[in-house]
């Protein structure tokens, strides 16, 4: 716990000297304030113009806005602490330190999903679009949304040799929405080919969690997938830092 506790302060220190990251640690809560304040009067407007019902379209925009949003935003701040810390040379460091390397990939896998699964719990209710009531059966959904926060990190950090590299990897990663905005208008088991996508399965189990349905099935495919990412791409980090 010592441990983790001086890398999460070292981590504070880093965030606040860097207003990008700064920025991205705070944008999760004002787009909570965004839902609450303008969602109401948009779907007022839409039902006297269009006569058109958002309502029923609620778990899709809480989907898209914190359940995949939101780990998005954390998994891209967390990666970019270790390109950094990869840049500066606090990596190679850490072998001669009493902070071994499963110590720190420990740390990190453990922010990010708390970061992730807290704010969606916290941020539900607080979006004034779903009750207390479903927090509960939300739980796995977070957790699959906590880990596809890992795996987001784990892309950045294989695959982006610096944080300018980073920010056009993360834009990339706008596809993620683009497979769960598909599949919740899809109604057929053709929409499980969109689970290639790791962002398929916490948006299907928190649709499922909220429609009153099982949501274990997905729930476990989304489990097994996301911890086979984590293993392969954790491998292949491994073997890029010991060479």
């Amino acid at each position: 716990m010592r441990i983790f506790a001086a890398l999460a302060m070292n981590d504070l220190r880093s965030v606040r000297r860097d207003s990008l990251l700064f920025y991205m640690t705070l944008l999760p809560w004002f787009m909570v304030l965004i839902l609450r304040l303008l969602t109401p009067g948009i779907a007022q407007w839409l039902k006297a113009a269009y006569n058109f019902g958002l309502e029923p379209y609620y778990p899709l925009v809480l989907s898209i806005f914190l359940v995949l949003q939101v780990p998005m935003m954390y998994g891209v701040v967390v990666g970019f602490l270790v390109l950094d810390e990869r840049d500066d040379g606090t990596l190679e460091a850490l072998r001669v330190t009493p902070v071994s390397m499963t110590d720190y990939a420990y740390y990190r896998i453990a922010v990010a999903v708390f970061l992730s699964v807290f704010f969606i719990l916290a941020s539900l209710p607080l979006s004034g679009l779903a009750s207390l009531s479903v927090l509960p059966a939300s739980v796995p959904a977070a957790v699959l949304s906590g880990l596809m926060s890992v795996v987001l990190v784990l892309l950045l950090v294989n695959f982006a040799g610096n944080k300018v590299e980073g920010l056009a990897l993360m834009k990339a990663f706008g596809i993620l929405m683009l497979g769960p905005l598909a599949a919740y208008f899809i109604n057929s088991d053709w929409q499980l080919l969109l689970g290639i996508l790791p962002s398929y399965w916490p948006a299907k189990a928190f649709w499922a969690a909220l429609a009153g349905e099982t949501v274990w099935p997905f729930f476990t495919a989304g489990l097994f997938y996301h911890l086979m990412l984590v293993f392969l791409l954790t491998r292949r980090f491994q073997a890029t830092i010991g060479r």
